[in-house]
């Protein structure tokens, strides 16, 4: 039983979903067969809540009440939790709860004040541990705080957003990291560099509002994917065509071969990950180093990921380095290429 001050807070948004709707699946993962939400003025629930609420816990039987209501058909020994608690997603123990048979004390909720408080700790809470475990050393120590920093801010400004509504703001610093790029300018170049660091860092918040609010997915893993590669060509396209418009020919053409050969590695991952029961990423690389952990394979990861390589980019550019981006985009393109090559001809098709 899962205890609210009122029915406003029970329908808070917490973190893209309602407060209520999370209480009932924390106490769904805590294996409770039947669960009671008490708060006063609860009755029929909106048809979105109820909807969220069929779509994250259609197994659990469950049911609203106020606190007169008549709780005879419960047993003395069951549990009474504070809702904002089973908010943030943690498991309760519930062999410290309360118990119903505790009488009025018992299902004393906690005050208004109090409980807006603490739903919004739970919001916080709910999004901090939206971080992966895969992340890398840039993500994790610069990308994610910010990209958390967002998700939480689009989730408090647009309560009923979704991952795909992300995924299309990552597609818009993209496609303006283009125009920046291509328009052939010096100035163009160091705005496009930084652009393409807004979109890795932006590219965090579709995957983080995906886990905060249960909508993963396939489809939308896939899509993510295809925004973050078409990204990566277009950046390297575009730089090098900047460069070329400045007259910084070889510059461009190992720009532009570093690009084919990073296109070619992309086309073998996807086309490999799409007989998976995954569904269509290019992560196959990184998985499989996963798989048979080692420093050196950790490194390799990290260094060719998009945050790190991201990141030294626009640092290179906004610099005066932006050949040398270039010329050592090329070089760890070719090598990434050839691991590409290596480890996908030793997997099983």
């Amino acid at each position: 039983m899962a205890v609210f001050p009122s029915a406003a807070a029970a329908y808070t948004m917490v973190a893209g979903l309602p407060a209520i709707v999370r209480a009932l699946h924390t106490l769904a993962r805590a294996q409770c067969g039947r669960a009671v939400v008490i708060a006063p003025g609860l009755d029929r629930l909106p048809a979105a809540v109820a909807a969220e609420a069929a779509r994250l816990v259609p197994e659990l039987d469950w049911a609203v009440a106020a606190p007169g209501d008549n709780l005879a058909d419960l047993p003395a020994d069951t549990p009474v939790v504070p809702a904002e608690a089973l908010a943030a997603g943690a498991l309760p123990d519930l062999s410290g709860a309360a118990r119903l048979g505790g009488g009025a004390a018992a299902l004393a909720p906690m005050p208004e004040a109090l409980s807006r408080q603490a739903l919004a700790a739970a919001a916080r809470q709910v999004i901090t541990a939206t971080a992966k475990p895969g992340d890398g050393i840039v993500s994790r120590h610069v990308n994610r705080p910010i990209s958390q920093a967002c998700s939480r801010l689009v989730l408090r400004l647009f309560p009923h957003a979704r991952p795909l509504h992300a995924t299309f703001g990552t597609a818009a610093f993209a496609l303006a990291m283009a125009a920046a790029l291509f328009s052939g300018t010096p100035a163009g170049l160091v705005a496009g560099a930084l652009l393409f660091q807004a979109a890795s860092i932006f590219d965090g918040v579709d995957g983080e509002i995906a886990r905060a609010t249960f909508r993963s997915s396939p489809q939308g893993a896939a899509l993510d994917s295809l925004v973050d590669a078409l990204t990566n060509l277009a950046c390297v396209a575009g730089v090098s065509w900047n460069l070329y418009c400045q007259g910084q020919g070889r510059a461009a053409m190992a720009g532009a071969a570093g690009l084919v050969v990073m296109g070619l590695g992309l086309w073998i991952l996807g086309r490999r990950s799409r007989r998976s029961a995954e569904g269509m990423t290019f992560n196959a690389l990184k998985d499989r180093f996963s798989q048979r952990p080692s420093r050196l394979k950790q490194w390799l990861t990290w260094l060719t990921m998009r945050d790190f390589y991201a990141l030294a980019g626009a640092v290179l550019i906004a610099s005066g380095f932006s050949a040398f981006a270039l010329y050592a985009f090329a070089v760890v393109a070719a090598g990434w290429f050839m691991v590409v090559v290596t480890v996908m001809t030793r997997e099983p098709a």
